[in-house]
């Protein structure tokens, strides 16, 4: 299942198509039936190409909104713009298969694939400026096109792909054409003063019929009910489906709703399940009136954004029986898991929690229970405004035996912390941010303009306040791109690349129920001798040791191992007196001349073993943490095809024993979308 759904249309037999402009797979452009994928378009990823926002199909021929690039000024030749520009438009697809281009006389792009000359270009841009296409329509005839950069809707011949006329629409967005033949558009996409629906002729006359939309609307997705009644999708607080029905006048006011009000955020919070919505970008119906839903946990991307989303969800209702028919889930990229403390079969993602049961067949253990983030009543939770716009690596804590979630970007530049309370049930609440430098762009106010900085949310209303800043005084610098990590008992870590280790212990829960950390308390340990320097670790607190990975005079670091966690590891006892005790070293895995390379991404420590995840060759090495000899290698089995892609996170691997022995290692696949389970019985 691709990780992001940015549009859908629905061909009378069942078929649901999709769009997005990225999924790490190349599966921008995807059909699925019956809960079951189908094919993919390809071409819509790398070689300046990318997927799109919006998607549409007749009986002959599939559109979608795609864009080319030129990977800034690398590609040249008429199939890509000239420098510093970027094409936004269609492809246009046969639907027998998607994966061949339709071409037409004016097509253009793609000389040396399967669909040369099938891209339509609709607005020619400077790099950087967003032109997604944002709306498509198809009837045999005409294509329908909102070209939401260029304030219009332009309509071409379906099968010569020439210009027929084009009308004035302020941000158009969704197209819908009704049994008359007339249009339904959204307007005003993207913009913060409200989003309307309004009625056309198909020649661009203004009709009767705009949409009464209730307060705090925002309109994402149109649909033509069997019964002929208007659907729009709300995208905001109230994650439903709105009815409208027809009257001879226009449309009539509000005549019903489809869906959970507040969806996945009516009580109990954050939990899915049926007709409970969660950012929908699409809707439609197929011939025999089933009802098919795409979200992505989000909504439509904002403009200039190049997010992809929370999650995909897909899934399909009977519009009369209200019955699910089937669901698929692309829930996490870009993101690691961590086990709850408390119980392995509870495990977190960035924004997920998944429950786990052991005694299920390989593939079907795990359920996913819970989605984490509001971006309702918590606006200002600072994964909306890190790197990829997603909270990222896990590691979950349980203090005074309440659980709290630590996050790190993918970069590991932030450390994030989130608390849980009785009234917000499911939802991770923002309550602090530690930062090793400041944050681009204008968030928060009040950040220092150099160095190090803290938040702690002490009123607990869930915004970074500027009062609630605190910087470093005791630096005034900055420390390097260095790897946070938080021990059992809550004290946070940070390994610095040259400037040796620091310890922020936990000072307590302040009455809020934050975490305190404070710069005045913190411990520094200079760099083991070792290691010239520091690419991860991890601090047993039980036994007070600290396991440390990174780069020796011997393997250099060097800029083109900016995500490694270095060729050597090593274990020191008794960490804490000041006088380290070394107990072992181990020459990890390492290769940098080989195809692929050899290199090291990830650490986790569990039990008897430690477990060391290989940047780009499949594999996860274990050691014994007693001995630091190897013990052998896991690589993944035929369950998931025998493949992983790329671990491309710093913190992307952990480990937990069961108390039956078992160990279980979670391990992020960058390239599909997903984490990786292995099981282990030593």
């Amino acid at each position: 299942m691709q990780q992001d759904i940015q549009a859908i249309s629905v061909a009378p037999n069942g078929i649901v198509y999709t769009n997005s402009p990225w999924d790490e797979s190349g599966s921008e452009i995807a059909a699925y039936q019956g809960g079951n994928k189908l094919a993919v378009a390809g071409n819509t990823h790398g070689w300046g190409a990318a997927g799109g926002d919006a998607v549409a199909v007749n009986s002959t021929y599939l559109y979608a909104a795609m864009s080319i690039g030129n990977e800034s000024n690398a590609l040249v030749g008429a199939d890509y713009p000239p420098q510093n520009q970027t094409w936004y438009g269609l492809t246009r697809r046969l639907l027998s298969n998607i994966a061949t281009g339709a071409p037409f006389a004016s097509g253009i792009g793609n000389s040396a694939n399967a669909t040369k000359n099938s891209f339509l270009r609709v607005s020619a841009v400077p790099s950087g400026a967003d032109a997604g296409v944002r709306g498509i329509a198809a009837t045999d005839a005409e294509v329908y096109v909102a070209d939401t950069y260029g304030n219009r809707i332009v309509v071409y011949d379906a099968g010569t792909m020439r210009q027929l006329r084009s009308w004035s629409v302020a941000s158009p967005g969704r197209i819908v054409i009704d049994a008359d033949t007339t249009l339904w558009v959204i307007s005003g996409f993207g913009s913060t003063a409200g989003q309307s629906v309004l009625h056309f002729s198909n020649t661009g006359a203004a009709l009767a019929g705009t949409l009464a939309l209730p307060a705090g609307t925002v309109p994402t997705a149109l649909a033509l009910a069997p019964s002929g009644q208007l659907l729009v999708a709300d995208n905001g607080p109230s994650q439903e489906i709105l009815v409208f029905n027809k009257s001879t006048s226009g449309l009539s006011a509000l005549a019903g709703t489809l869906g959970t009000r507040n969806g996945i955020f009516h009580t109990v919070k954050g939990t899915p399940g049926n007709w409970r919505f969660n950012g929908i970008t699409g809707i439609g119906f197929d011939q025999s009136g089933n009802l098919y839903v795409g979200q992505n946990g989000e909504g439509p991307r904002p403009p200039g954004s190049a997010s992809v989303g929370e999650g995909a969800v897909l899934e399909s209702y009977g519009f009369a029986s209200q019955a699910l028919n089937w669901r698929l889930y692309g829930l996490l990229f870009v993101d690691s898991g961590a086990f709850d403390p408390a119980s392995p079969g509870n495990v977190y993602t960035g924004s997920k929690r998944f429950t786990i049961d052991y005694s299920q067949s390989t593939g079907n253990e795990w359920s996913y229970a819970a989605f984490t983030l509001d971006r309702f009543d918590y606006p200002d939770d600072p994964a909306f405004h890190l790197t990829r716009g997603v909270r990222g690596e896990p590691m979950m804590r349980r203090i005074n035996g309440q659980p709290f979630l630590f996050a790190l970007d993918p970069y590991a530049h932030y450390l994030s912390v989130y608390r849980f309370n009785a009234s917000e049930e499911e939802i991770a609440i923002p309550s602090g941010l530690l930062a090793q430098n400041p944050i681009p762009g204008n968030w928060p106010a009040g950040q220092p303009t150099y160095g190090e900085w803290m938040w702690r949310d002490m009123n607990g209303d869930g915004v970074v306040d500027a009062s609630e800043i605190t910087g470093n005084p005791s630096t005034g610098s900055t420390v390097g791109d260095g790897y946070w990590w938080v021990d059992s008992p809550g004290n946070v870590w940070l390994a610095t690349p040259v400037s040796g280790i620091r310890e922020l212990p936990l000072q307590g829960l302040d009455p809020v129920g934050n975490p305190i950390y404070q710069y005045s308390t913190a411990k520094t340990f200079p760099m083991p001798a070792q290691f010239t320097r520091l690419g991860r670790l991890v601090y047993d607190a039980t036994n007070d040791r600290m396991y440390v990975t990174g780069f020796t005079a011997a393997n250099p670091w060097n800029s083109t191992l900016w995500k490694e966690a270095g060729p050597l590891l090593a274990r020191y006892d008794n960490w804490s007196t000041g006088s380290p005790t070394l107990v072992y070293t181990i020459a990890l895995p390492w290769n940098t001349q080989s195809n692929p390379q050899v290199t090291t991404v990830g650490l986790a420590v569990a039990g008897n073993y430690i477990f060391v995840a290989e940047l780009y060759t499949d594999r996860i090495d274990v050691y014994d943490v007693r001995s630091g000899q190897a013990v052998g290698y896991m690589t993944p089995g035929a369950s998931v095809g025998g493949t992983s892609g790329w671990v491309d996170v710093y913190l992307g691997i952990s480990a937990v024993e069961r108390d039956n022995g078992e160990y279980v290692v979670l391990v992020e696949d960058d390239a599909r979308a997903k984490l990786l389970m292995y099981r282990w019985t030593p």
